[in-house]
């Protein structure tokens, strides 16, 4: 399930007849399942009835550590369907399950969740406070991986309070983790961090090289176009806008509706400045 979590759902799908299965079995089938649609980003799959199977099981049972991961998934579910009290309650009883464990990874991540969810609330002092428990439990099994994860989440949180020097200083630390990790999937964003940061100081031509650094070392299509969009958005500022113009065509490519609409957005306002720049007009 962690290491290919394709394969898991590949047998998982193979199972004959998965209707028939009864009492732990059928409980079992039903966490593994919505775990592999989780871990291969199949959200669209997922059934709060088949996970809503394996917590009335395990909550029965002495079973802390399934109950509380059956928990976690039903809370995953509710926040993707815009149900954010829903999700955040199934968190918080996942965390009561699960106190008197050791699975420090799930509560680490739960607190993350938990997180996303006051950030998306501007209750930011509160987002850094889950984020710094999942620091805390992430060292607890020594995942300096996962620390970086939470240093950056900390830093995104310090953008939006305009603290800047607190961003900066997280942002950095989580690379110091990564100890020139340049496959690890976090990097990108730190660095993208870093170059808002700069970018926010007015030093331009540092937040160029971040974000063009981010952008070589980004895997996932549809994140590298958010990158060109800080980035065009730097040229456009300096008056390069034929460059700026060459990163706002690069998110038209994107898969997403809302990043092409902003691409768009932008590749206006660029056209605007160009001709207020040679005297001309749209009218």
């Amino acid at each position: 399930m962690d290491i290919y979590p394709d394969s898991a759902l590949l047998l998982l799908r193979q199972l004959a007849h998965p209707g028939k299965l009864e009492g732990k079995q059928s409980a079992e089938y039903a966490l593994l399942l919505t775990q592999a649609r989780d871990k291969n980003y199949l959200d669209s799959l997922q059934s709060d009835s088949l996970i809503k199977v394996a917590i009335d099981y395990y909550q029965k049972l002495p079973d802390k550590v399934k109950a509380g991961k059956a928990l976690f998934y039903y809370g995953k579910m509710m926040a993707l369907r815009d149900e954010p009290k829903i999700a955040m309650q199934a968190y918080l009883d996942a965390l009561a399950v699960l106190e008197k464990t050791k699975e420090y990874k799930m509560q680490a991540l739960l607190q993350e969740y938990i997180g996303y969810l006051n950030y998306d609330r501007d209750m930011y002092e509160e987002a850094i406070d889950s984020y710094r428990k999942s620091i805390y439990y992430s060292e607890k099994v020594k995942d300096t991986l996962k620390v970086a994860y939470w240093y950056r989440n900390i830093a995104h949180v310090s953008l939006a309070r305009q603290n800047y020097d607190s961003a900066q200083w997280y942002a950095k630390q989580g690379l110091a983790l990564l100890k020139e990790n340049n496959a690890s999937e976090v990097l990108p964003s730190l660095l993208q961090i870093l170059g808002l940061v700069e970018r926010a100081k007015g030093d331009y031509h540092n937040a160029i090289d971040y974000f063009k650094a981010a952008i070589e070392y980004e895997k996932i299509h549809n994140t590298v176009s958010h990158y060109y969009l800080s980035l065009g958005s730097i040229y456009m500022q300096i008056g390069q806008l034929e460059k700026a113009k060459e990163c706002f065509r690069q998110e038209i490519n994107s898969d997403q509706p809302y990043t092409q609409a902003g691409a768009y957005d932008y590749l206006y306002m660029l056209e605007k400045k160009k001709r207020k720049l040679c005297g001309g007009s749209f009218l």
